[in-house]
């Protein structure tokens, strides 16, 4: 019943808020939106909208979740069994469906299945129906690392071993319904279930050099991405950055691609009624609603800023929250204008604090000044939009204008670049880290 009581909790508070903010007084209205909620309890699981389609032995496990194993059919056509481990992370979130990162295990006892006994990764995500799907563009990635010699790139990109991708009868499910009557503006979605490999969190490193080259990779790795792959990734987060161990040494791996796009199609408009990324970690250019300017890799680079930043200053040590009031909670917690406005303010504001940064993640502390440094000039050098009753005053100054015209927001003026941030991060504690890959454009 967790999921039902998660949404009813959600619904009364929603319920609170129109009635204090908007001031809702009509007496049948409010009757209606009650009877909804009492009507929803009663719906079973598939028809709230979670985890349809994913065959459970005819028995609703998302109402227990401890009730397992669970069968489903691969894209080899064997059915496999997995029980659940562990539940790695869950989404919060109304809008859509949010993602579950599960870890699961095989016990298969149909012979020749090549799972059994393995420990893997399984991810149901539930992506915009017209967005290209993650297995696509880690394929490209891979392939394209393959067929230039760059096989450097490939311990630094997730490894799928299956995808799953079931879609909505269009006639017996709500979402079906939805889409008829919406038309246009209902975006469908599709429900994906991805199998990858077990790979490492950045929780378990406890060295601060191998934190250095986890994030120094995933710097080049993304620049790789962009550049000769032609792939963004858009949603850089603490749990989207994982580890590979092989032989005795470590790889930041770049997880997480559902909501990526390819650089060549940013231009063609939206694949979702939302801007992409993960609040506490995004640039604030994408959580001002005035925002037109699409995304950039340098907001990627900035979130990579945002996760060192957060760990540095949130923890005591790996894993270890810092004691209360943590650093930089507004992040976590606020609505998006006023975590916007939080964060225009730390990127603007001459007699800001500065960074509070933990003694055991002090070594991080000239990275990390460095680069907000960078950020701050970047930021508060951004051209004023002129109002659109201003008049022009034969006293402007000419030189000023044109330079405001020739604003690189890309880079915020150079500010913020892969070169930029390569410089800063290519050492730590005063030895050089390894350098994957040695390309690059250098006007990025």
């Amino acid at each position: 019943m967790e999921i039902v009581l998660n949404l009813l909790i959600c619904l009364f508070c929603l319920a609170i808020s129109l009635w204090m903010d908007f001031q809702i007084v009509d007496t049948e209205w409010k009757k209606l939106f009650m009877a909804m909620v009492c009507q929803l309890n009663k719906l079973s699981t598939e028809k709230l909208g979670y985890i349809p389609n994913l065959h459970l032995n005819d028995f609703d496990y998302l109402r227990d979740p401890k009730q397992l194993p669970s069968n489903f059919r691969a894209s080899d056509g064997k059915i496999r069994t997995v029980i659940i481990k562990k539940v790695l992370y869950r989404a919060e979130g109304i809008v859509g469906r949010c993602s579950i990162v599960v870890g699961v295990e095989c016990i298969c006892t149909e012979s020749g299945c090549t799972w059994h006994g393995e420990r893997r990764i399984m991810k149901i995500s539930f992506p915009s129906r017209s967005r290209t799907s993650e297995e696509e563009l880690i394929r490209e990635a891979r392939a394209k690392a393959e067929t230039s010699g760059e096989h450097w790139a490939l311990n630094h990109l997730p490894e799928l071993i299956d995808t799953i991708t079931i879609t909505y009868d269009k006639t017996t499910t709500v979402q079906g319904r939805l889409k008829a009557h919406l038309k246009e503006k209902y975006e469908e979605r599709v429900m994906r279930v991805t199998v990858m490999e077990k790979l490492h969190p950045l929780s378990e490193l406890n060295d601060l050099r191998d934190f250095a080259q986890v994030f120094y990779d995933i710097v080049q790795i993304h620049q790789w991405l962009y550049e000769c792959a032609g792939i963004l990734h858009r949603d850089l987060s603490s749990g989207n950055i994982m580890v590979r161990r092989e032989e005795g040494k470590i790889y930041g791996v770049l997880n997480d691609f559902d909501l990526s796009s390819r650089v060549q199609d940013m231009g063609k408009g939206p694949t979702s009624n939302q801007r992409t990324g993960t609040r506490p970690f995004m640039s604030p250019d994408l959580l001002n609603p005035n925002w037109e300017g699409g995304h950039f890799f340098r907001h990627d680079l900035e979130s990579i800023f945002y996760i060192i930043l957060c760990l540095a200053c949130r923890y005591a040590q790996p894993g270890v929250p810092a004691a209360e009031p943590r650093a930089y909670s507004k992040w976590f917690s606020g609505t998006d204008q006023q975590i916007f406005y939080n964060k225009n303010t730390f990127l603007t504001d001459p007699f800001g604090k500065g960074l509070t940064v933990q003694p055991y993640f002090a070594d991080f502390q000239p990275w990390l000044e460095r680069i907000f440094w960078k950020l701050q000039r970047g930021y508060r050098g951004r051209p004023i939009k002129k109002s659109t009753n201003y008049a022009e005053d034969e006293n402007l100054d000419n030189d000023e204008d044109r330079k405001n015209a020739n604003f690189d927001w890309n880079t915020l003026n150079r500010c913020v670049s892969y070169a930029q941030m390569r410089s800063i991060m290519s050492s730590f504690q005063g030895k050089s880290l390894d350098t994957r890959w040695a390309g690059g454009n250098p006007e990025h």
